[in-house]
């Protein structure tokens, strides 16, 4: 594997992973996030908010510092008691060590945050996919309740396919969680519920607010593009508590973006304690051509990624 400082585009100071198959940038004067992710040579799959359109203005837009931008690719929120609109910026240098097999990236604690945050990036030598563990530290002196919330921001049109959980072997409790954000209509003619699969179609021509979450019990979502497939995947513990009605994935449709959101449980951590959620993300050169009403074409199409 490849590493080396780069100046990327407007994001300033970044480091660059490549195995000559893929390539991988992370901003380190700010984030850290996974900015780029694709084929070398080729289209970068994770969207860029490059002139910083995409923000929310933490302190009513009076200190640019403590507004939290968007700035695209692949981050990391913490899932906490919080209010949902107490979102904290990331606007801060970052430190990063290269280590045996692989980076890691820790962002400084954030004011008002008890939490520091990061992630470590493993590359194999001929592979398209990378291993991301994120990871939480407890910097406070009391147990806080916190999980680990993993966001992927997907450039372009395409469809989300999330899998439906299919074991039956118990009739008397239920195995299947569909969860729906204020405003997300359910008769949206993007979405599609099958038995197996669920099915998002993104399209820059819709704005109407779409987000639904699941109990993604099998630990995978997709995106299919026109030219490659995004696979997202974790594990998902069926003993444990997670957030959102018991989501652990949870799609965000936006006019620019996709958001791939996958949760982990929900943990009491101890002071100094740190807890981690890790995520493989694959890519394939694949032609788009998955039918998004149609189960067994999906599950053709899926198939023959694995």
């Amino acid at each position: 594997m490849e590493i080396k400082e780069i100046d990327y585009k407007n994001f300033g100071k970044c480091v660059l992973l490549t195995n000559g198959i893929i390539s991988v940038v992370v901003t380190i004067d700010f984030g850290p996030r996974v900015i780029q992710f694709g084929f070398c040579d080729k289209e970068n799959l994770f969207y860029q908010d490059a002139e910083r359109t995409c923000k929310i203005e933490t302190d009513g837009g009076v200190n640019s510092e403590q507004t939290f931008y968007y700035y695209g690719g692949h981050r990391l929120w913490l899932s906490t008691e919080r209010p949902a609109k107490a979102v904290l910026p990331d606007n801060a240098p970052v430190v990063y060590s290269i280590l045996p097999e692989s980076v890691r990236f820790s962002a400084p604690r954030q004011k008002g945050s008890n939490f520091q945050t990061g992630f470590e990036i493993f590359m194999g030598e001929d592979t398209s996919d990378i291993m991301v563990v994120h990871t939480a530290k407890n910097t406070s002196k009391e147990a806080q309740p916190c999980g680990l919330w993993p966001i992927t921001m997907l450039n372009g049109e395409g469809v989300v396919i999330l899998p439906q959980n299919s074991d039956t072997s118990d009739h008397s409790r239920p195995n299947r969680a569909v969860v729906l954000w204020p405003g997300t209509e359910i008769h949206d003619e993007r979405l599609f519920i099958g038995n197996r699969f669920l099915t998002i179609r993104k399209s820059s021509e819709d704005q109407a607010p779409l987000k639904i979450g699941c109990n993604d019990i099998l630990g995978w979502a997709a995106f299919v593009a026109p030219h490659y497939t995004f696979i997202k995947r974790y594990v998902h513990d069926v003993q444990a508590v997670y957030p959102d009605f018991g989501s652990s994935c949870e799609v965000d449709c936006q006019k620019d973006f996709v958001e791939i959101q996958s949760m982990s449980p929900m943990y009491r951590v101890e002071p100094g304690q740190e807890i981690k959620h890790v995520e493989n993300l694959s890519l394939y050169q694949t032609p788009s051509c998955v039918n998004p009403n149609n189960e067994e074409d999906i599950q053709r199409y899926i198939s023959n990624l694995k």
